[in-house]
């Protein structure tokens, strides 16, 4: 079968989509999680998985198909609660992504809530697993492949600076998944396990101490965790993630089904919170809003300071 080179590759991460799924999960079936519930079960709690704010996802694809495949690549990860994080290292098993489904399944989800997840980004800090980071290995050459690595691993950093991390856990199925990540310094293997007839397994970790340890690591910023200061409310931080992404107020507005009016709202809303904490923000643009062309020049600036401070569009607990 001949393979696509990263020269007619051109990738770009998106958001996962529901009619995705399947394809992403049979990038590795192996981390589809479905040993412990079943093939069915486990692809609806997949279907779950995609609504909870404890969970994020990236699919990576080709502009132009690689041997009929748009897809080329999936990432997903979950914050997970410290006492599965806690066990999993203490007694390590394979099959990691099972029993994060299997949890679901039964009701008793290791998965945090909104409110955990508030909690342990205000205080505490959080543990992750990554449950996915594969590719479409039998179309792409070894440039392509690593074209799709660097994107997955550029979109993993976008949706997750700003987090209190305290670790990140990782299962590869594969002999070419722990490859991959036994060349980063930062990951450290648990235990790797060989059962007859299965993919390897290796179980892999970075603290919060590791992280920190290792100077010049891409993956360092993850684990510098700054206090917000803006505070802002769940709103305001989803109109400032779309607005990132160069959304004009009317796209806004479609993007997040609310009128014209309410976003000019929260814009005002962000504005206010932002005088109030950071006036310096705004060093030659008045106070009040009293134009268009100023109230773009206070947009640009909110926006400047939130790309280079992504803890303030984290979840977090709010004083009443």
């Amino acid at each position: 079968m001949q393979v696509q080179s990263a020269s007619t590759l051109k990738t770009f991460a998106r958001d996962l989509r529901d009619e995705d799924l399947i394809e992403c999960l049979e990038l590795n079936p192996a981390r589809i999680g479905d040993e412990l519930v079943g093939r069915a079960p486990a692809v609806e709690i997949w279907k779950r998985l995609i609504r909870s704010r404890s969970f994020n996802s990236t699919v990576i694809e080709a502009a132009r198909p690689a041997q009929g495949h748009r897809i080329v690549g999936f990432g997903s990860a979950v914050f997970v609660s410290p006492a599965f994080a806690e066990a999993e290292l203490s007694n390590p098993r394979p099959g990691l992504n099972s029993r994060i489904i299997a949890s679901i399944d039964s009701g008793r989800s290791v998965v945090l809530s909104e409110a955990q997840l508030r909690s342990g980004n205000s205080r505490g800090g959080l543990e992750m697993v990554i449950m996915y980071g594969s590719w479409r290995r039998d179309v792409l050459d070894a440039d392509g492949v690593s074209e799709v690595i660097v994107a997955l691993s550029g979109s993993f950093m976008e949706d997750h600076l700003g987090y209190r991390f305290n670790s990140l856990i990782l299962e590869t199925a594969g002999s070419e998944e722990a490859a991959t990540v036994g060349t980063m310094p930062i990951w450290r293997a648990v235990r790797k396990f060989d059962e007859p007839g299965q993919p390897t397994r290796t179980l892999w970790v970075v603290t919060r101490k590791d992280a920190l340890n290792v100077v010049g690591s891409v993956a360092n910023p993850l684990f510098h965790f700054a206090e917000p200061v803006l505070c802002l409310r769940d709103a305001d931080q989803h109109l400032l993630l779309a607005a990132l992404n160069g959304l004009t107020d009317e796209e806004l507005s479609s993007r997040l089904s609310i009128s014209l009016t309410a976003v000019k709202k929260r814009w005002l809303s962000i504005f206010e919170r932002t005088i109030d904490a950071r006036p310096d923000l705004f060093p030659a643009v008045a106070v009040r809003n009293d134009g268009q062309k100023r109230g773009r020049q206070k947009r640009h600036h909110v926006l400047a300071y939130t790309r280079k401070h992504p803890e303030e569009l984290r979840p977090i607990e709010l004083s009443s």
